[in-house]
């Protein structure tokens, strides 16, 4: 938490990952990338952690620079981000689901259009995978609190992930 990443250097590792051949595109083709979408966190960061703010200002700072000179032409690359939720949302663990789902089911047939944003459920096997992730992969960062937020964590149950305009 003390050092923050740079979106500039972050979004350079984007490019030279996904889109190495950008730099050299003339602006009469599209822009070129070897992938089509690209998730990270929003500008809340899920808990305003800077390094997640971070993801996603470079990933803004990479999509424009994909985009830098291309006019006429559509992004490859569409930006989805995590939706952050208020703070007794964000520890309702699965009770939020029933909440969520039933919001997106309205808001689709008031609106006629596919539900924005996706919402993902985890089953069983998904929040155990997601577990031990937490808990083995990043053993480092594992404290007190951190199984509480794995226990009663929305996130671990139901995401909601949000397409991004990026002009």
């Amino acid at each position: 938490m003390s050092v923050t990443w740079s979106p500039r250097l972050l979004a350079n590792l984007l490019t030279t990952t996904f889109a190495p051949a950008a730099a050299r595109s003339p602006a009469t083709v599209a822009p070129p990338a070897n992938i089509d979408a690209l998730i990270t966190f929003d500008a809340r960061g899920v808990s305003a952690h800077p390094n997640h703010i971070a993801c996603r200002a470079g990933a803004v700072a990479f999509v424009k620079a994909l985009m830098h000179g291309k006019g006429g032409w559509e992004c490859p690359v569409a930006l989805y981000t995590l939706a952050s939720v208020s703070l007794p949302r964000k520890y309702m663990g699965v009770l939020d689901a029933p909440a969520t789902l039933i919001r997106t089911l309205f808001r689709r047939k008031r609106t006629g259009k596919c539900p924005s944003p996706i919402v993902t459920v985890s089953g069983p096997a998904d929040y155990w995978r997601a577990r031990a992730a937490m808990a083995v992969a990043h053993k480092s960062q594992m404290r007190w609190f951190r199984w509480g937020w794995i226990s009663v964590g929305r996130y671990m149950f139901i995401n909601e992930i949000v397409r991004e305009k990026v002009v």
